[in-house]
């Protein structure tokens, strides 16, 4: 298979990404107004617009922001023949670990749940969760992994990868394991287990490192063989 030119692969780059803004801003109000498949069969207490809080709705418009920013700097890195910023490497593996960790553990942990209490697994990647919980996470690892020409990513790149899912945790730990104000949304106690929660914690933080440095290896491996 013949391999794509630099040029080929930023116009890739650039289609991608813009495909991912789009998505972001046509699907989040569509979830945020008219709820999920789930949401609609599972009747619960929230309002749609609830869903502002999840992990998956912030962490997907973290991902069309940067997304967006990355289709301004590759239509100006195609026409001036500049480099990507090396921020920029930084900043997309940051916003895809985190909608990567989105998938996972809708597939991983969240759909089969479904299953065990007698609902459809497929309920969480369908409707406007096709999107948010599927296709933009893996449009932005193939676009990471394949389409980014230079600068590899660090450690601390990999360590950078930590924050947002840091910054989501700290108001679900202290709502809904500490004060224990709002619904565990995500059965993370698992069933009001809440002395689980610094372990849980501490299996997630290891799972995005894990990811950030998988999305890196696989980055990096990309750039070498080139």
């Amino acid at each position: 298979m013949k391999k794509l030119s630099k040029n080929q692969k930023l116009k890739c780059f650039i289609v991608i990404n813009a495909l991912i803004f789009l998505f972001t801003v046509t699907v989040v109000p569509i979830t945020l107004i008219f709820g999920s498949v789930a949401s609609q069969k599972d009747h619960l207490p929230f309002a749609y617009w609830q869903h502002i809080a999840t992990f998956t709705i912030l962490s997907n418009i973290f991902m069309g922001i940067i997304a967006l920013i990355a289709t301004i700097y590759g239509i100006r890195s195609f026409k001036n023949e500049r480099s990507l910023p090396k921020a920029l490497n930084t900043w997309y593996l940051i916003a895809t670990t985190s909608v990567a960790l989105t998938f996972i553990t809708v597939v991983l942990y969240l759909a089969p749940s479904r299953v065990l209490s007698g609902k459809n697994f497929f309920d969480m990647l369908i409707g406007p969760m096709f999107f948010l919980h599927f296709l933009d996470p893996i449009l932005a690892i193939i676009t990471y992994v394949f389409f980014f020409n230079e600068h590899k990513a660090t450690l601390r790149d990999r360590l950078l990868a930590l924050i947002p899912p840091t910054l989501y945790a700290i108001p679900y730990i202290l709502f809904i394991a500490i004060l224990r104000m709002v619904p565990d949304f995500y059965g993370l106690t698992f069933g009001g287990r809440y002395y689980l929660t610094s372990l849980v914690a501490t299996v997630f933080g290891l799972l995005v490192f894990g990811i950030s440095s998988l999305l890196s290896y696989c980055h990096n491996r990309q750039i070498a063989i080139k």
